[in-house]
């Protein structure tokens, strides 16, 4: 008979712990359910079967996807609803459709295209007969074609970029668009012209925000430009998808900015727009670690979500054993030395992932660590992992952005190499974290990364894994009590005893990572001591944490009245935000960015019904973000007169740089202008000086290049060490220089030459106990054209190769220049003088943001 029973039992349990005996389960599928999954579902069934949102906690290895597939057939047999379960990847995705087709559960696999799904699969899910697996792209893009009811969320703590991606347009450098749009920002006065210079130089050494108010005043010039793009068919797909979910809502994005990428975004997704997630009657998050200052809410944009927490008995018992160490304290390691003892434990384990925040870090880490004929494999941050890896007996795995949805237990791997802080997956938490400092509200989301990353080769109890934690960012974010206290029990120990046992001389820390590899006697004695100290203390939240999980459904709801262009209502509910988050050390700079918003919102208000009120609200609280946001830089960038901002006229006349009205001023007042022998002094040590290689004439020519620039130099000395010339530009901009002019050409520069020269800013900040102004950068003056491997990996500052050729070229601009300065203006005074002064550097591409490009085309090492 061809005709088929329904899917659909006419009796449904009661509860989904009740369904599992029930379901016609395969053989090898779990027998009954662990009563650690039985407790989170008798929760489940008793508070939360009508909960809008809920999020559900286990930790790794405590059997998380059974619990999920139980609530999605639940719902789907109880309710009559389609129930999609989504994961961040299509392998982990078909993983979990295999997990419950082995429970008993209809499963149909819609990862991929939506073109390609089986017709037959998508009329099982669309007719409430199977439960649909398929990842977060499927739900969170332009046009979804997945109309879930209810929705299971997989690793719900890796999602934020998945999800806020939808609403992200990321112009990098290398498209054709990034000028033109930071241009137009540039012109509406959302960037100042300090910071365009260094955007445009690459000389940012941190991410910028461009001004609220502005870009918002800015959006129908930049809709402009994007429709253009579009219309010509030269805008980036990546670009063109996030256009679409942004066009006439640029107004409520904000822009951050870096000298290779501008991103377009709102702060925070705005799903309750999207109505794919909006409608479904419920939303499950599945989360080994939930956190507890809203961040779970930030990243899906939900005002509240309920949760279940992991059972009392699994809160300090992790999965498997980590031993960690970290280089930087290793006694007799220099920096330099560390790419060597990594790639020998590599070598020693034979097999290794390597954990890096991004695609370049990633690629300069296998460079520098990789064995002689060792094997690569690399996924990115969508890419599914590489199934021949855990298959070989020995290799690399390079992972960017991946700390999670990768599962390598047993002997498929060992090792795992984490570097850098994982706190940069995009520029709006390097501006969270760098530029702003609000490390609280990013806290929670990298000691998730940390944790879910230590654990990729960790995945049963009696699993086991070295962890090498590469690079002082890590080790100072491991180091403070009060991230240790806030760390899982076990997570916690393990740091605390890597951190006691890597303060040790290099040999006895690689003696001691033979005896875990070994397994042996010595580490299982060791491994007791983790034990006993996982029981020590309780886990504490970081200070803060309360504020901030009080004061999410205040910042989703502003940032949803953003969206929906209500200013008024923006307003209101930023004060909510504020008023949740008492200005406490630990999140007053996260209040001082709402305090901005409050007031660039105010401004927008103002614009739009030209009621009076609004420019004393703005200022008040452009005052209270001043005030909190003490000991940063972002804001100093800003715009924060209310006044200027809701006169339009005033908006014409944009802002004078002031590096270069330093420059004027300085040639205006110098007395080589009106003296044709102080000049004569400054043109012949110029010109002699930088065609010769012999240091001395050579490095004072720099110095004389300098001044007639307008900069000051600092005074003559024969300290070892000392920058052989240093630029300073008032309390603007510096340059320091290491000249290396009798070197021979054809050698590499030593990674010394390098560590040196990347110190010359910190010397003249000591010299004249001045800070170094952001975005200041240092050359090296040389001939040489390569770098020894070591010196890319500890250039951690903007450095730039310059040849004596560049120098050259900048310097006659700069001689002509002043020709013409002389022959018009020696008999004028400073101020009169001061107009010709700017036209004819001007006209002689002698000002800084002219001759700079000259000067940063070869930049060496990217690590900041």
């Amino acid at each position: 008979m061809a005709f088929k029973k329904s899917s659909n039992p006419s009796t449904v349990p009661a509860t989904p712990e009740a369904l599992y005996p029930t379901l016609p389960r395969a053989a090898g599928a779990p027998t009954e359910l662990w009563s650690r999954q039985a407790d989170v579902l008798r929760v489940y069934a008793e508070q939360h079967k009508a909960t809008a949102d809920v999020a559900i906690e286990l930790p790794t290895g405590a059997g998380k996807t059974l619990v999920g597939c139980l609530v999605a057939e639940w719902r789907r047999q109880s309710h009559g609803e389609r129930v999609a379960f989504l994961t961040p990847t299509r392998h982990l995705a078909q993983q979990a459709a295999t997990a419950a087709a082995q429970y008993g559960i209809p499963a149909v696999d819609l990862t991929g295209r939506h073109t390609e799904w089986p017709p037959s699969d998508a009329l099982a899910f669309n007719q409430a007969n199977a439960v649909a697996f398929a990842t977060y792209s499927a739900l969170f893009n332009t046009n979804p074609h997945l109309r879930p009811q209810a929705l299971i969320l997989d690793d719900a703590h890796a999602a934020e970029g998945a999800v806020a991606s939808t609403w992200s347009m990321s112009i990098r450098r290398s498209d054709g668009l990034y000028d033109e749009v930071l241009q137009i920002l540039a012109d509406h006065d959302a960037f100042s012209a300090a910071v365009v210079r260094r955007l445009r130089g690459r000389t940012a050494g941190r991410t910028y925000i461009a001004g609220v108010a502005e870009a918002g005043a800015a959006a129908p010039d930049l809709e402009s430009v994007f429709d253009a793009a579009q219309s010509r068919g030269v805008l980036p797909r990546r670009v063109r998808f996030g256009y679409r979910m942004l066009a006439d809502r640029l107004a409520a994005c904000m822009v951050f900015a870096s000298s290779d990428e501008l991103l377009i975004r709102p702060l925070v997704a705005p799903t309750l727009s999207h109505p794919e997630f909006e409608d479904a009657r419920q939303r499950v998050y599945l989360s080994a670690t939930l956190g507890e200052g809203g961040e779970l809410e930030r990243g899906f944009g939900r005002k509240k979500i309920a949760r279940i927490k992991a059972p009392a008995n699994w809160e300090n018992q992790g999965t498997g054993r980590r031993f960690f160490c970290f280089p930087s304290l290793v006694k007799g390691l220099g920096e330099s030395d560390t790419p060597a003892f990594v790639s020998n434990q590599i070598r020693a384990f034979r097999k290794a992932v390597l954990l890096t925040p991004d695609k370049g870090s990633r690629n300069r880490l296998v460079d520098a660590v990789k064995p002689v004929g060792m094997e690569i494999w690399n996924a990115d941050e969508a890419d599914d992992a590489p199934q021949s890896f855990a298959a070989v007996p020995e290799g690399i795995l390079g992972l960017a952005n991946r700390y999670d949805g990768i599962d390598l237990p047993d002997n498929t791997c060992r090792l795992i190499v984490i570097s850098g802080s994982p706190k940069g997956a995009h520029l709006q938490e390097r501006f969270l974290y760098e530029s702003l400092g609000a490390h609280v509200v990013l806290n929670e989301r990298i000691r998730t990364r940390i944790t879910q990353g230590a654990g990729r080769a960790t995945r049963n109890s009696a699993d086991y894994a070295a962890v090498l934690m590469m690079g002082r960012d890590l080790l100072n974010f491991c180091m403070p009590r009060e991230h240790l206290a806030a760390m899982h029990p076990e997570l916690r120990a393990e740091i605390e005893f890597g951190l006691e046992y890597s303060d040790l001389p290099l040999g006895e820390v690689t003696e001691n990572l033979e005896h875990f590899r070994a397994q042996d006697e010595d580490w299982r004695e060791a491994n007791q001591a983790i034990r006993t100290a996982r029981d020590e203390a309780p886990r504490a939240a970081l200070p803060g944490t309360e504020h901030l999980q009080a004061a999410v459904q205040y910042e989703v709801a502003a940032l949803d009245a953003a969206w929906q262009g209500e200013w008024d209502r923006a307003v209101e509910q930023a004060k909510k935000v504020i008023d949740n988050l008492p200005g406490s050390v630990e999140i007053r700079r996260y209040q001082a960015l709402w305090h901005y918003l409050l007031a660039s919102w105010a401004v927008m208000a103002g614009r739009r019904d030209g009621q009076s009120h609004w420019e004393a609200l703005a200022n008040r609280h452009y005052s209270d973000a001043r005030a909190a946001a003490r000991g940063t830089q972002w804001l100093s960038e800003l715009t924060t007169d209310a006044g200027r901002l809701l006169a339009p006229s005033a908006l014409d006349v944009p802002r004078e740089d002031p590096l270069h009205a330093w420059v004027i001023d300085a040639i205006a007042n110098s007395p080589a202008r009106t003296s044709a022998k102080k000049y004569a002094a400054f043109e012949s040590v110029l010109s002699e000086g930088l065609a010769q290689t012999a240091h001395k004439p050579f490095e004072a020519a720099l110095n004389a290049l300098g001044q007639l620039m307008g900069a000051e130099t600092l005074p003559p000395a024969r300290e070892q060490g000392r920058p052989d010339s240093v630029w300073m530009f008032g309390d603007h901009w510096w340059i320091a220089i290491e000249a290396k002019s009798e070197a021979e050409p054809g050698k590499e520069i030593p990674a010394d030459d390098v560590r040196q020269a990347l110190g010359h800013l910190a010397y003249a900040a000591a010299q004249t106990t001045r800070a170094v102004p952001d975005g200041s950068l240092t050359l090296v003056a040389t001939s040489q054209t390569a770098v020894a491997r070591a010196g890319t990996w500890v250039a951690d500052k903007p450095l730039y190769l310059v040849s004596p050729q560049q120098l050259q070229e900048v310097a006659k601009r700069v001689s002509d220049a002043w020709d013409a300065i002389r022959a018009q203006t020696a008999q004028l005074a400073p101020d009169a003088a001061r107009p010709l002064v700017a036209k004819l550097l001007a006209d002689h591409q002698a000002l800084p943001d002219q001759w700079l490009p000259i000067l940063s085309t070869r930049m060496i090492g990217v690590h900041f």
